[in-house]
């Protein structure tokens, strides 16, 4: 939203010369206060806008000042142009403003750069959704996102991956998508928290407003959660035998590295076969995939898995008696 109304203010600005903060914000529909950020954004991006107070003043470009596109370089054209799924930008409801800011920008490229842009399209394409028909419901994301732009605090209802419903209070710093998945960054108890956008229950924006810290970096902080996360996920460890026959089948069912892992271990205590340690994400898991290599692996550690493989071995027969 912010990087179509970008260039929306330097379009106008190009176009009908020196006009008021006033005018800006009842065209783009947005708070004085948000022009005032913009133009300074745009002015630390080097373009040169005066700004001149009092009666008839306004802010206004140099008379010759014009942008020029066509002093891209092919491999700037190309990092520009390439083809994303637009999925997240609907749910933030910049869908059609990207898409008419985009058009804007190959419009005033030169015919060259022009094929440039149809070049990598067609060559590369980045889908940035999550794997399966059933994805995730950005709940609150349009409340989220305004609580966002105007600096206003907000309480939601928010339910924790181990079931138990809080209310809470946040300042809402920044929006995340990862894999499909929303998650809502912003400061609750008195520090930085992510919290994921299908879990809330309900959220209310409060009159209430915040200053967002001016050394908060949101990439930053979301590569230091996403590790932090990694580091705390609990793992289910498994001691498996597995059959050297059973080595594509195993690279099919867990991925090339556990069959690499299994063969750099080559300890057992039966000929043909091998024994490897690995980690899953639970038990669940770790009995579907082991269960896949039928005959070719053998559970050796936990015996409460070897217990459980052994019942639902029972269960298979049956049912096929």
């Amino acid at each position: 939203m912010r990087a179509d109304r970008l260039i929306s203010i330097l379009m106008i600005l190009q176009t009908e010369g020196r006009i008021t903060a006033r005018e800006l914000a009842r065209r783009l529909e947005v708070s004085e206060r948000t022009i005032y950020r913009d133009i300074d954004a745009l002015s630390a991006s080097g373009i040169p806008i005066y700004a001149d107070a009092g009666v008839g003043g306004g802010f206004s470009l140099p008379p010759d000042y014009r942008t020029k596109l066509d002093g891209l370089t092919t491999p700037e054209i190309h990092a520009l142009f390439l083809h994303l799924t637009d999925q997240p930008f609907p749910q933030l409801g910049i869908g059609q403003s990207l898409r008419t800011a985009m058009l804007k920008l190959l419009n005033a490229l030169p015919h060259q750069h022009r094929q440039d842009v149809e070049w990598i399209r067609n060559r590369v394409y980045l889908d940035t959704g999550a794997w399966g028909p059933h994805k995730e419901q950005a709940a609150f994301i349009q409340e989220a996102q305004q609580a966002i732009w105007e600096e206003k605090q907000a309480v939601m209802t928010y339910t924790t991956r181990r079931g138990r419903e809080m209310v809470q209070t946040i300042k809402p710093y920044g929006l995340v998508a990862k894999a499909g998945i929303w998650f809502l960054v912003g400061e609750a108890g008195n520090r930085p928290q992510a919290f994921r956008l299908s879990r809330i229950r309900s959220f209310r924006i409060m009159k209430e407003r915040f200053r967002r810290p001016a050394a908060f970096d949101l990439p930053s902080f979301w590569q230091e959660w996403v590790a932090r996360m990694e580091s705390q996920r609990v793992r289910y460890p498994v001691v498996l035998e597995i059959a050297r026959e059973g080595l594509p089948l195993l690279s099919q069912v867990m991925g090339e590295a556990v069959r690499q892992q299994a063969e750099q271990q080559q300890t057992s205590l039966r000929p043909g076969w091998m024994r490897v340690s690995l980690s899953f994400e639970s038990e669940e898991v770790a009995r579907c995939l082991i269960l896949a290599l039928g005959l070719q692996a053998e559970v050796i550690q936990p015996t409460e898995l070897r217990q459980r493989i052994r019942d639902q071995a029972a269960e298979v027969m049956r049912l096929y008696s």
